[in-house]
């Protein structure tokens, strides 16, 4: 009687959730799992392509500057996101505060960096002149395209498809949201402030940018299902909070 008193009486352990669970990972992920790697790249990249119609009315548009100075003053601040020095500073806050998902760390360079190579590797074979390079009052998006396999030969004027800066912060975006799902709507939002400055700020086309986010998203969801992903949080992987609402 009286152990059962004392087991009612002690309240129990309240159960904190912990980061990346240690739980057992997939061998093989299930079919869906191969459609959300190769689906979201499939649209952007679809998407891109008929973007190519209004790449030029819309760099000739950004060129004028005909947008309030806040949102250039912003956009110009969100460039960091995508930026090597700018994503460096991030990893480095995740490994000084949040030491229990410093073991992540190599996985979530590992996804970055193939990102930002990616972009930068597709460059080598496809030539296209940047917006501050480009007769934008007589060409059309498809004019813009060169020679193939270039090699960086033509120099960074020509290496406008696709934008590395956007690559690099789709895949960030999916690494902070696979380390801290519940700030997953800000990385994306910040993906995304990537993206719209390398349009207004003349340094991309807009399909350039649609491009970089799929190679972004191919390279970094490739990385972090590599080997199975662990860290399932309620059945679900953390990867699934860009399909599923939570």
């Amino acid at each position: 009687m009286q152990v059962a008193m004392n087991s009612q009486s002690q309240p129990a352990a309240a159960t904190l959730p912990t980061p990346l669970e240690n739980v057992a990972c997939r061998v093989a992920p299930p079919a869906a799992d191969y459609r959300k790697w190769l689906l979201p790249p499939l649209v952007l990249l679809l998407l891109a392509a008929v973007a190519v119609a209004v790449d030029v009315p819309l760099a000739r548009w950004a060129s004028g500057r005909n947008y309030p100075r806040v949102v250039r003053e912003l956009m110009s601040l969100a460039e960091a996101f995508g930026h090597g020095v700018g994503v460096t500073v991030v990893l480095l806050i995740v490994y000084t505060l949040d030491p229990a998902r410093r073991s992540a760390l190599p996985r979530a360079i590992a996804a970055i960096l193939a990102a930002g190579c990616g972009a930068n590797l597709v460059k080598l074979f496809i030539s296209r002149s940047r917006p501050g390079s480009t007769d934008l009052a007589h060409l059309t998006g498809w004019q813009t395209f060169s020679n193939w396999f270039p090699l960086g030969g033509n120099g960074s004027g020509w290496q406008s498809f696709p934008s590395a800066h956007t690559a690099t912060a789709v895949s960030l975006a999916l690494v902070l949201s696979w380390l801290y799902p519940q700030g997953r709507r800000l990385f994306v939002g910040a993906a995304a402030a990537v993206a719209a400055q390398r349009v207004l700020g003349g340094a991309h086309f807009l399909s350039d940018v649609l491009a970089g986010a799929a190679v972004g998203w191919w390279c970094g969801y490739a990385v972090l299902r590599s080997g199975a992903l662990c860290g399932r949080r309620g059945g679900k992987s953390a990867l699934d909070i860009f399909f599923v609402a939570r």
